[in-house]
């Protein structure tokens, strides 16, 4: 049998043994030295030059006078002389210069900070439990970058569970980001934790949106809601109307009319856009001609359509007056000079003939009814219809 022990070097009483109380004493001494074992130092290469007993340092690499030989070896002074002890794997010490845990393993002396630690739970200033099992009481939690970049990753098992976070109140879910049991990502809001709504979804495909934050068609006029593309005509393409009727085009949008829709403006035989822009006392719409000179406006106020009125433009203040049934349909003021004459009309039927000082025999522009001759005939004024 050895007469030391196999982990401390402790040595052991023999029989019939004189001094007994000198190994006995030798191995307190040595647990002394090592239980719960703190150093002043660990860097040093060469002893202190005035150590006290008891004093414990971790010898640095490269060490000499005293400490020669001893490399990462714990010296003791006893009072008289330094003795030494060989760490083992997992021998621990506190360094108290640089307060901080180490550990002999590897072959070196190692920070604890860099030891792998794992935990089945754990609470910081409050109780974790099988669920949550990291459990964070406090002002704020921080996680920073370690010189670059950071990130948080929420993983789940398959595409039917959910990595989400939870936002609640008084411990009552009030709204949820994340994957919630699909791969598109989502945000759902609550007034109570229990009935839940899907405000917005985007597609994990194509990365569209939807959901209750977001237009359901074309036409949805719900207040607070995202505007989509094609809504109230904005980006969309032309939308065949019903039976090219222009009075079922009451969807917000653009429609397209062709030169025989009926209910288009009196006056444009060649068809058009209409833009129809409903609104909280009914729908409005916009008819533009065909080459966009004309534009045309008129509502329905719950029980009928007005009548189209003629927007005026600059292309149709000048040009050709025209009528249909009494009501204008061309331009605002029209003039012309021919062999007999000049002539200017308006939108309201009037019109007026001259001939340059000279009595009119022939009149440049007809007229629809009888003329009144003015200076000996030299101008008449009447309606061309």
């Amino acid at each position: 049998m050895s007469d030391r022990s196999a982990s401390l070097s402790l040595p052991y009483l023999q029989p019939s043994q004189a001094q007994k109380h000198v190994t006995h004493n030798e191995a307190l001494a040595i647990l002394d030295a090592l239980t719960q074992l703190a150093v002043a130092d660990r860097d040093l290469t060469a002893p202190p030059t005035d150590p006290g007993a008891g004093d414990r340092y971790i010898v640095a690499a490269g060490a000499t006078g005293a400490w020669a030989g001893e490399d990462h070896g714990i010296a003791v002074f006893d009072g008289t002389a330094w003795v030494f002890h060989a760490p083992k794997a997992g021998w621990r010490a506190w360094v108290v210069d640089e307060n901080r845990l180490v550990t002999w393993r590897g072959g070196a002396w190692q920070d604890d900070a860099g030891l792998p630690l794992s935990a089945a739970q754990l609470g910081v200033n409050t109780s974790s439990d099988a669920v949550n099992r990291l459990a964070v009481s406090a002002p704020a939690t921080l996680l920073t970058h370690a010189g670059s970049d950071h990130q948080v990753k929420v993983n789940k098992a398959a595409s039917g569970q959910t990595a989400s976070l939870i936002f609640q109140s008084n411990w009552s879910g009030r709204a949820e980001m994340g994957l919630a049991g699909e791969d598109d990502f989502s945000v759902k809001v609550s007034a109570d934790g229990a009935a839940w709504v899907t405000a917005l979804r985007l597609s994990g495909a194509d990365g569209t949106a939807s959901g209750t934050a977001v237009q359901g068609s074309a036409g949805d006029d719900t207040a607070g809601r995202l505007m989509t593309v094609g809504a109230f005509g904005i980006g969309a393409g032309a939308v065949p109307a019903p039976s090219d009727d222009a009075d079922n085009c009451v969807g917000g949008g653009i429609w397209s009319l062709s030169a025989s829709g009926a209910n288009s403006p009196v006056g444009d035989p060649s068809g058009g856009s209409l833009l129809a822009l409903p609104g909280a006392t009914g729908v409005r719409q916009i008819f533009a001609s065909v080459d966009g000179t004309r534009l045309w406006l008129r509502s329905h106020g719950g029980g009928s359509w007005g009548d189209w009125c003629e927007l005026v433009t600059r292309a149709g203040v000048v040009g050709t007056v025209s009528q249909a049934g009494g009501v204008p349909t061309g331009a605002v003021i029209e003039s012309g000079v021919t062999a007999d004459g000049e002539f200017t009309r308006w939108a309201d039927g009037t019109q007026i003939c001259t001939n340059g000082g000279a009595a009119i025999t022939t009149d440049p522009a007809a007229f629809s009814g009888t003329s009144v001759s003015i200076d000996g005939g030299k101008l008449k004024i009447g309606r061309w219809f």
